[in-house]
Protein backbone atom coordinates (compact mmCIF):
# COMPACT_ATOMS: atom_id res chain seq x y z
CA UNK A 1 0.00 0.00 0.00
CA UNK A 2 1.75 3.26 -0.95
CA UNK A 3 1.55 5.90 1.50
CA UNK A 4 2.60 9.50 0.30
CA UNK A 5 1.76 11.51 3.28
CA UNK A 6 2.22 12.07 6.72
CA UNK A 7 0.31 14.15 9.36
CA UNK A 8 -0.29 14.25 12.98
CA UNK A 9 -3.72 15.52 13.82
CA UNK A 10 -4.67 16.82 17.30
CA UNK A 11 -8.18 16.73 17.84
CA UNK A 12 -10.23 17.85 21.05
CA UNK A 13 -12.47 14.97 20.84
CA UNK A 14 -13.11 12.55 22.95
CA UNK A 15 -12.53 10.24 20.09
CA UNK A 16 -9.26 10.42 18.91
CA UNK A 17 -8.61 9.69 15.18
CA UNK A 18 -5.27 9.88 14.42
CA UNK A 19 -3.13 10.14 10.87
CA UNK A 20 -0.48 7.13 10.06
CA UNK A 21 2.90 8.23 10.99
CA UNK A 22 5.47 6.20 9.93
CA UNK A 23 6.46 4.74 13.41
CA UNK A 24 3.22 3.54 13.82
CA UNK A 25 2.82 1.98 10.23
CA UNK A 26 3.08 -2.06 10.84
CA UNK A 27 3.56 -1.44 14.99
CA UNK A 28 1.87 -3.12 17.23
CA UNK A 29 -2.01 -2.94 17.88
CA UNK A 30 -3.75 -1.56 21.08
CA UNK A 31 -5.84 -3.71 23.19
CA UNK A 32 -9.12 -2.76 23.87
CA UNK A 33 -11.13 -3.99 26.93
CA UNK A 34 -14.45 -4.16 25.22
CA UNK A 35 -12.97 -5.88 21.89
CA UNK A 36 -12.96 -9.91 22.64
CA UNK A 37 -10.86 -12.64 20.84
CA UNK A 38 -13.49 -13.92 18.74
CA UNK A 39 -15.56 -10.74 17.74
CA UNK A 40 -15.88 -10.38 13.85
CA UNK A 41 -14.54 -7.24 14.17
CA UNK A 42 -11.15 -7.45 16.31
CA UNK A 43 -9.04 -7.90 13.16
CA UNK A 44 -9.88 -4.61 11.66
CA UNK A 45 -9.53 -2.68 14.74
CA UNK A 46 -6.27 -4.78 15.29
CA UNK A 47 -5.07 -3.47 12.13
CA UNK A 48 -5.75 -0.31 11.85
CA UNK A 49 -5.07 0.62 15.45
CA UNK A 50 -1.54 -0.91 14.67
CA UNK A 51 -1.74 1.97 11.87
CA UNK A 52 -2.63 4.32 14.34
CA UNK A 53 -5.76 5.15 11.89
CA UNK A 54 -7.86 4.77 14.82
CA UNK A 55 -7.58 5.05 18.53
CA UNK A 56 -9.86 4.28 21.54
CA UNK A 57 -11.38 5.97 24.46
CA UNK A 58 -9.49 7.57 27.79
CA UNK A 59 -10.92 5.19 29.58
CA UNK A 60 -9.05 1.71 26.98
CA UNK A 61 -12.42 0.75 25.64
CA UNK A 62 -13.25 1.10 21.63
CA UNK A 63 -16.93 1.05 21.47
CA UNK A 64 -17.64 -0.88 18.82
CA UNK A 65 -21.60 -0.86 19.19
CA UNK A 66 -21.25 3.22 19.31
CA UNK A 67 -22.25 4.89 16.14
CA UNK A 68 -19.85 6.68 14.65
CA UNK A 69 -20.66 10.43 13.78
CA UNK A 70 -20.14 12.00 9.47
CA UNK A 71 -17.11 13.81 10.86
CA UNK A 72 -15.32 11.22 12.90
CA UNK A 73 -16.02 8.89 9.55
CA UNK A 74 -14.73 11.84 7.61
CA UNK A 75 -11.58 11.96 9.81
CA UNK A 76 -11.12 8.62 9.69
CA UNK A 77 -11.10 8.16 5.66
CA UNK A 78 -9.31 11.12 5.56
CA UNK A 79 -6.31 9.58 7.46
CA UNK A 80 -6.56 6.87 5.54
CA UNK A 81 -5.84 8.49 2.19
CA UNK A 82 -3.18 7.64 -0.07
CA UNK A 83 -2.83 11.00 -2.08
CA UNK A 84 -4.79 14.04 0.20
CA UNK A 85 -3.49 16.73 2.18
CA UNK A 86 -4.74 19.98 3.99
CA UNK A 87 -2.55 22.30 2.42
CA UNK A 88 -4.25 24.22 -0.42
CA UNK A 89 -3.66 27.03 -2.40
CA UNK A 90 -6.05 29.94 -2.83
CA UNK A 91 -7.61 31.94 -5.12
CA UNK A 92 -4.83 34.53 -5.54
CA UNK A 93 -1.92 31.61 -5.84
CA UNK A 94 -1.00 31.84 -1.99
CA UNK A 95 -0.41 28.82 0.35
CA UNK A 96 -2.75 28.02 3.24
CA UNK A 97 -3.59 25.36 5.26
CA UNK A 98 -7.28 23.70 6.37
CA UNK A 99 -6.01 23.31 9.87
CA UNK A 100 -6.28 26.78 10.08
CA UNK A 101 -9.69 26.99 9.56
CA UNK A 102 -12.25 25.68 12.11
CA UNK A 103 -14.85 27.99 12.39
CA UNK A 104 -17.79 25.52 11.54
CA UNK A 105 -16.70 22.94 13.11
CA UNK A 106 -13.55 20.70 14.33
CA UNK A 107 -13.33 18.61 11.48
CA UNK A 108 -13.78 21.29 8.50
CA UNK A 109 -10.35 21.22 7.64
CA UNK A 110 -11.13 17.60 6.29
CA UNK A 111 -14.51 17.71 5.44
CA UNK A 112 -12.80 20.77 2.56
CA UNK A 113 -9.57 18.49 1.82
CA UNK A 114 -11.97 15.74 1.03
CA UNK A 115 -13.99 18.02 -1.03
CA UNK A 116 -11.56 19.08 -2.68
CA UNK A 117 -10.93 15.50 -3.90
CA UNK A 118 -13.84 14.99 -5.04
CA UNK A 119 -14.94 12.23 -2.22
CA UNK A 120 -17.78 14.17 -0.37
CA UNK A 121 -19.46 14.05 -4.27
CA UNK A 122 -23.29 12.45 -4.19
CA UNK A 123 -23.04 11.78 -0.35
CA UNK A 124 -24.89 14.91 0.35
CA UNK A 125 -22.72 15.91 3.50
CA UNK A 126 -22.60 19.28 4.20
CA UNK A 127 -20.11 21.06 6.23
CA UNK A 128 -22.07 22.83 9.08
CA UNK A 129 -21.97 22.04 12.60
CA UNK A 130 -25.69 20.27 12.98
CA UNK A 131 -24.63 18.11 9.81
CA UNK A 132 -21.03 16.83 10.33
CA UNK A 133 -22.77 15.97 14.23
CA UNK A 134 -25.03 13.85 13.01
CA UNK A 135 -24.64 9.95 12.96
CA UNK A 136 -23.42 8.31 9.75
CA UNK A 137 -25.58 6.29 7.59
CA UNK A 138 -24.19 3.39 5.60
CA UNK A 139 -25.55 4.59 3.01
CA UNK A 140 -23.20 7.64 2.93
CA UNK A 141 -20.54 5.83 4.06
CA UNK A 142 -20.85 3.38 0.87
CA UNK A 143 -20.62 6.64 -0.83
CA UNK A 144 -17.83 7.75 0.39
CA UNK A 145 -15.63 4.51 0.15
CA UNK A 146 -16.50 4.28 -3.21
CA UNK A 147 -15.25 7.50 -4.59
CA UNK A 148 -12.28 7.23 -2.06
CA UNK A 149 -11.48 3.50 -3.84
CA UNK A 150 -11.61 5.40 -7.42
CA UNK A 151 -10.59 8.80 -6.71
CA UNK A 152 -8.09 9.04 -4.31
CA UNK A 153 -6.47 4.71 -5.19
CA UNK A 154 -7.63 5.17 -8.83
CA UNK A 155 -9.45 1.36 -8.76
CA UNK A 156 -11.20 -0.01 -11.54
CA UNK A 157 -14.48 -0.43 -11.14
CA UNK A 158 -17.09 -2.98 -10.69
CA UNK A 159 -20.41 -4.70 -12.10
CA UNK A 160 -22.27 -6.97 -10.06
CA UNK A 161 -24.59 -9.69 -12.33
CA UNK A 162 -28.27 -9.37 -10.75
CA UNK A 163 -27.43 -7.22 -7.77
CA UNK A 164 -30.58 -7.30 -6.13
CA UNK A 165 -30.60 -11.26 -5.86
CA UNK A 166 -27.39 -10.47 -3.81
CA UNK A 167 -28.46 -7.37 -1.72
CA UNK A 168 -31.96 -8.14 -1.21
CA UNK A 169 -33.12 -4.61 -0.18
CA UNK A 170 -31.68 -3.17 -3.41
CA UNK A 171 -34.64 -1.82 -4.50
CA UNK A 172 -35.76 0.05 -1.28
CA UNK A 173 -32.08 2.08 -1.51
CA UNK A 174 -33.01 5.32 -2.83
CA UNK A 175 -31.57 5.57 -6.26
CA UNK A 176 -28.75 8.09 -5.44
CA UNK A 177 -27.08 5.54 -3.24
CA UNK A 178 -27.35 2.47 -5.62
CA UNK A 179 -24.37 2.61 -8.00
CA UNK A 180 -22.15 3.56 -4.21
CA UNK A 181 -23.43 0.40 -2.34
CA UNK A 182 -23.21 -1.75 -5.62
CA UNK A 183 -19.66 -0.78 -5.98
CA UNK A 184 -18.75 -0.97 -2.29
CA UNK A 185 -20.24 -4.44 -2.38
CA UNK A 186 -18.63 -6.04 -5.72
CA UNK A 187 -15.76 -4.48 -4.33
CA UNK A 188 -15.86 -7.31 -1.82
CA UNK A 189 -15.30 -3.65 0.89
CA UNK A 190 -19.25 -3.45 2.10
CA UNK A 191 -21.58 -6.34 3.20
CA UNK A 192 -24.58 -7.16 3.83
CA UNK A 193 -26.72 -8.45 6.99
CA UNK A 194 -25.65 -11.87 7.89
CA UNK A 195 -29.44 -13.46 8.44
CA UNK A 196 -31.26 -11.88 5.69
CA UNK A 197 -28.48 -10.20 2.80
CA UNK A 198 -30.38 -6.99 3.23
CA UNK A 199 -27.60 -3.60 3.23
CA UNK A 200 -30.16 -1.52 5.55
CA UNK A 201 -28.63 1.66 4.20
CA UNK A 202 -30.43 3.78 6.52
CA UNK A 203 -28.54 2.49 9.62
CA UNK A 204 -26.47 3.96 11.42
CA UNK A 205 -22.82 2.93 11.15
CA UNK A 206 -20.99 1.37 14.16
CA UNK A 207 -17.51 1.99 14.87
CA UNK A 208 -16.81 -1.51 14.84
CA UNK A 209 -18.51 -1.53 11.07
CA UNK A 210 -16.05 1.12 9.93
CA UNK A 211 -13.06 -0.51 10.83
CA UNK A 212 -13.90 -3.51 9.05
CA UNK A 213 -14.89 -1.23 6.03
CA UNK A 214 -11.80 0.73 6.10
CA UNK A 215 -9.49 -1.35 6.84
CA UNK A 216 -10.97 -3.40 3.26
CA UNK A 217 -11.06 -0.40 1.74
CA UNK A 218 -6.81 -0.22 2.26
CA UNK A 219 -6.00 -4.04 2.17
CA UNK A 220 -7.44 -5.62 -0.91
CA UNK A 221 -6.07 -8.72 1.13
CA UNK A 222 -9.19 -8.63 3.45
CA UNK A 223 -12.31 -8.15 1.10
CA UNK A 224 -14.41 -10.45 1.08
CA UNK A 225 -14.23 -11.94 -2.52
CA UNK A 226 -17.80 -11.71 -4.36
CA UNK A 227 -18.66 -14.10 -7.16
CA UNK A 228 -20.85 -12.84 -10.31
CA UNK A 229 -18.89 -9.67 -10.21
CA UNK A 230 -16.61 -8.26 -13.51
CA UNK A 231 -14.29 -5.57 -13.36
CA UNK A 232 -15.13 -2.80 -15.91
CA UNK A 233 -11.85 -1.96 -17.21
CA UNK A 234 -11.76 0.96 -19.32
CA UNK A 235 -10.65 0.67 -22.80
CA UNK A 236 -8.61 4.00 -22.46
CA UNK A 237 -8.46 5.71 -19.67
CA UNK A 238 -9.55 9.16 -19.45
CA UNK A 239 -7.29 12.15 -20.21
CA UNK A 240 -8.40 14.18 -16.64
CA UNK A 241 -8.26 10.49 -14.70
CA UNK A 242 -4.85 10.51 -15.84
CA UNK A 243 -3.30 13.59 -15.25
CA UNK A 244 -4.94 13.41 -11.49
CA UNK A 245 -2.94 10.00 -11.28
CA UNK A 246 0.10 10.96 -12.39
CA UNK A 247 0.14 13.75 -10.02
CA UNK A 248 -0.12 16.21 -12.82
CA UNK A 249 -3.15 18.33 -11.45
CA UNK A 250 -3.78 18.47 -8.24
CA UNK A 251 -7.12 19.93 -5.92
CA UNK A 252 -6.23 23.44 -6.50
CA UNK A 253 -5.48 23.85 -10.04
CA UNK A 254 -1.44 23.72 -9.92
CA UNK A 255 -0.82 21.97 -13.55
CA UNK A 256 2.50 20.46 -13.61
CA UNK A 257 5.33 20.89 -16.25
CA UNK A 258 4.53 18.02 -18.47
CA UNK A 259 0.72 18.85 -18.25
CA UNK A 260 1.56 22.18 -19.56
CA UNK A 261 3.62 21.12 -22.21
CA UNK A 262 0.51 19.01 -23.36
CA UNK A 263 -2.07 21.85 -23.14
CA UNK A 264 -0.04 24.65 -24.31
CA UNK A 265 3.06 23.19 -25.90
CA UNK A 266 5.27 24.94 -23.50
CA UNK A 267 5.98 24.04 -19.91
CA UNK A 268 6.26 27.64 -19.08
CA UNK A 269 2.87 28.88 -19.96
CA UNK A 270 -0.19 28.86 -17.85
CA UNK A 271 -2.96 29.35 -20.29
CA UNK A 272 -4.25 30.98 -23.32
CA UNK A 273 -4.95 34.99 -23.35
CA UNK A 274 -6.61 34.57 -27.63
CA UNK A 275 -7.94 32.47 -29.93
CA UNK A 276 -5.51 32.88 -32.16
CA UNK A 277 -2.36 32.25 -29.45
CA UNK A 278 -4.82 28.96 -28.91
CA UNK A 279 -5.61 27.95 -32.56
CA UNK A 280 -3.28 24.91 -32.49
CA UNK A 281 -4.36 23.11 -29.19
CA UNK A 282 -8.08 23.60 -29.55
CA UNK A 283 -10.45 21.42 -31.66
CA UNK A 284 -14.29 22.17 -31.79
CA UNK A 285 -15.99 19.13 -31.02
CA UNK A 286 -19.53 18.52 -32.40
CA UNK A 287 -21.87 16.91 -29.37
CA UNK A 288 -25.84 15.64 -29.49
CA UNK A 289 -27.69 17.06 -27.17
CA UNK A 290 -31.58 17.36 -26.27
CA UNK A 291 -33.49 20.80 -26.35
CA UNK A 292 -36.58 21.27 -25.71
CA UNK A 293 -39.60 23.64 -27.30
CA UNK A 294 -42.16 25.93 -25.56
CA UNK A 295 -44.75 23.38 -25.22
CA UNK A 296 -41.75 21.32 -22.93
CA UNK A 297 -41.56 18.66 -25.77
CA UNK A 298 -37.76 17.53 -26.28
CA UNK A 299 -35.87 16.88 -29.69
CA UNK A 300 -32.59 15.91 -30.49
CA UNK A 301 -30.05 18.35 -32.61
CA UNK A 302 -26.45 18.97 -32.12
CA UNK A 303 -24.37 22.44 -31.21
CA UNK A 304 -20.29 22.33 -30.67
CA UNK A 305 -17.97 23.23 -27.99
CA UNK A 306 -14.22 24.24 -28.37
CA UNK A 307 -11.81 22.32 -25.75
CA UNK A 308 -8.08 21.82 -26.41
CA UNK A 309 -7.40 18.68 -27.89
CA UNK A 310 -6.09 16.70 -25.00
CA UNK A 311 -9.66 16.26 -23.83
CA UNK A 312 -11.37 16.78 -27.22
CA UNK A 313 -12.51 12.63 -27.31
CA UNK A 314 -13.52 12.70 -23.85
CA UNK A 315 -15.50 15.82 -23.86
CA UNK A 316 -17.40 14.07 -26.94
CA UNK A 317 -17.89 10.69 -24.84
CA UNK A 318 -19.30 12.70 -22.33
CA UNK A 319 -21.96 14.39 -24.01
CA UNK A 320 -22.69 10.94 -25.66
CA UNK A 321 -23.41 9.61 -22.81
CA UNK A 322 -25.39 12.17 -21.45
CA UNK A 323 -27.51 12.43 -24.64
CA UNK A 324 -28.05 8.29 -24.23
CA UNK A 325 -29.26 9.14 -20.63
CA UNK A 326 -33.03 8.29 -20.47
CA UNK A 327 -33.31 11.14 -18.43
CA UNK A 328 -32.66 13.07 -22.11
CA UNK A 329 -31.12 16.33 -19.90
CA UNK A 330 -32.48 19.35 -22.24
CA UNK A 331 -29.26 21.34 -22.91
CA UNK A 332 -29.81 25.43 -23.98
CA UNK A 333 -26.38 26.20 -24.64
CA UNK A 334 -23.22 25.06 -23.65
CA UNK A 335 -19.63 27.10 -23.48
CA UNK A 336 -15.98 25.83 -23.41
CA UNK A 337 -12.63 27.45 -24.09
CA UNK A 338 -13.02 31.48 -23.04
CA UNK A 339 -9.85 33.24 -23.11
CA UNK A 340 -10.95 36.33 -20.81
CA UNK A 341 -10.58 33.45 -18.22
CA UNK A 342 -7.25 32.83 -16.73
CA UNK A 343 -8.27 29.30 -15.29
CA UNK A 344 -9.76 26.40 -16.71
CA UNK A 345 -11.65 27.94 -19.52
CA UNK A 346 -8.57 29.50 -20.53
CA UNK A 347 -6.68 25.99 -21.05
CA UNK A 348 -9.93 24.45 -22.88
CA UNK A 349 -10.49 22.41 -20.12
CA UNK A 350 -13.38 23.48 -18.61
CA UNK A 351 -17.36 23.70 -19.63
CA UNK A 352 -20.25 25.41 -19.17
CA UNK A 353 -24.01 24.28 -19.41
CA UNK A 354 -27.31 25.89 -19.00
CA UNK A 355 -25.74 29.87 -17.19
CA UNK A 356 -28.84 31.17 -16.74
CA UNK A 357 -30.46 28.08 -14.61
CA UNK A 358 -27.06 27.16 -12.95
CA UNK A 359 -25.70 30.44 -11.02
CA UNK A 360 -22.47 30.26 -9.65
CA UNK A 361 -22.73 32.33 -6.39
CA UNK A 362 -21.61 32.40 -2.41
CA UNK A 363 -23.17 31.11 0.35
CA UNK A 364 -22.72 33.19 3.63
CA UNK A 365 -24.08 31.18 6.09
CA UNK A 366 -23.91 33.34 8.76
CA UNK A 367 -27.23 35.31 6.92
CA UNK A 368 -28.09 32.51 4.98
CA UNK A 369 -28.23 34.21 2.22
CA UNK A 370 -26.76 34.06 -1.12
CA UNK A 371 -25.09 36.57 -3.43
CA UNK A 372 -25.30 35.37 -7.41
CA UNK A 373 -22.19 36.52 -9.65
CA UNK A 374 -23.43 35.14 -12.72
CA UNK A 375 -26.27 32.63 -13.90
CA UNK A 376 -28.27 35.45 -11.15
CA UNK A 377 -31.33 33.74 -11.90
CA UNK A 378 -30.11 30.57 -9.83
CA UNK A 379 -30.44 26.92 -9.29
CA UNK A 380 -33.54 24.58 -8.87
CA UNK A 381 -33.62 21.36 -10.30
CA UNK A 382 -36.56 19.31 -10.97
CA UNK A 383 -37.49 17.05 -7.46
CA UNK A 384 -36.27 19.32 -5.05
CA UNK A 385 -37.61 21.81 -2.74
CA UNK A 386 -36.83 25.65 -3.52
CA UNK A 387 -33.80 26.68 -1.41
CA UNK A 388 -31.70 30.35 -0.92
CA UNK A 389 -29.95 28.80 -4.15
CA UNK A 390 -33.17 29.52 -6.24
CA UNK A 391 -33.05 32.93 -6.97
CA UNK A 392 -35.53 34.15 -9.39
CA UNK A 393 -36.60 30.87 -10.62
CA UNK A 394 -39.97 30.68 -9.59
CA UNK A 395 -40.50 27.08 -10.37
CA UNK A 396 -38.07 23.91 -10.54
CA UNK A 397 -36.55 23.77 -14.11
CA UNK A 398 -35.66 20.91 -16.64
CA UNK A 399 -32.54 23.16 -17.25
CA UNK A 400 -31.02 23.10 -13.86
CA UNK A 401 -28.74 20.04 -13.44
CA UNK A 402 -29.43 18.00 -10.70
CA UNK A 403 -26.67 16.39 -8.24
CA UNK A 404 -27.90 12.71 -8.72
CA UNK A 405 -28.49 13.50 -12.78
CA UNK A 406 -27.08 12.14 -15.66
CA UNK A 407 -25.15 15.22 -16.51
CA UNK A 408 -22.74 15.10 -13.18
CA UNK A 409 -22.17 11.31 -13.25
CA UNK A 410 -21.33 11.36 -16.92
CA UNK A 411 -18.70 13.83 -16.11
CA UNK A 412 -16.84 11.72 -13.25
CA UNK A 413 -16.97 9.04 -15.16
CA UNK A 414 -14.04 10.95 -17.30
CA UNK A 415 -12.31 12.60 -13.73
CA UNK A 416 -14.23 15.59 -14.24
CA UNK A 417 -15.53 17.95 -10.94
CA UNK A 418 -18.75 19.80 -10.62
CA UNK A 419 -18.73 23.06 -9.06
CA UNK A 420 -21.79 22.46 -7.97
CA UNK A 421 -20.64 20.39 -5.26
CA UNK A 422 -19.39 23.59 -3.48
CA UNK A 423 -15.70 24.42 -3.04
CA UNK A 424 -14.34 24.90 0.73
CA UNK A 425 -16.05 26.28 3.24
CA UNK A 426 -14.09 29.73 3.71
CA UNK A 427 -12.58 30.86 7.27
CA UNK A 428 -15.33 33.59 7.02
CA UNK A 429 -18.00 30.72 7.04
CA UNK A 430 -18.91 31.07 3.17
CA UNK A 431 -19.25 28.87 0.07
CA UNK A 432 -18.72 29.09 -3.36
CA UNK A 433 -21.07 27.00 -5.77
CA UNK A 434 -20.95 27.20 -9.26
CA UNK A 435 -23.31 24.92 -10.47
CA UNK A 436 -22.92 25.24 -14.29
CA UNK A 437 -19.35 24.49 -14.16
CA UNK A 438 -17.48 21.45 -15.06
CA UNK A 439 -13.73 20.81 -15.25
CA UNK A 440 -10.88 18.13 -15.10
CA UNK A 441 -10.12 19.20 -11.90
CA UNK A 442 -11.54 16.71 -9.15
CA UNK A 443 -12.78 19.37 -7.06
CA UNK A 444 -14.98 21.15 -10.85
CA UNK A 445 -12.84 24.29 -10.22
Amino acid sequence: MKRTRILTLLLAVTLLLSAVPASAAGGQSKSFSDVKSDDWFKPYVDKLSSWGIINGYQDGTFGPDKTLTRAEFLTMIFNAGNTLTVMYVDDNGQPGNYEDIRTVHWAQPYWNALNDAGIIAGSGIKCSNTEMNKAITRNEMAVLITNMMYKDYYEDKVSVNNVSSVIKDYGAIPSNYRYYVEQAYGKGVISGYAEDSTFRGDNSLTRGQAASVVCRMLFAQDRTKISGTTTVKPSTTPAATQWQKNGWINAYGTASAELRQILFGDSNKSGFRSASEAGAYMETVTIPIWQMDKGGNKYSTTTTVVVNKAVAADVQAIFQQIFDDPEQFPIQSVGGARYTDTLRHSWGCAIDINPVYNAECRADYKTNTVSFTSGFYGWWPLGTSQSIFSGQISAPSAYSISPNGSVVKAFADYGWGWGGQGYSVRSDNTQKFDYMHFSVMASGG
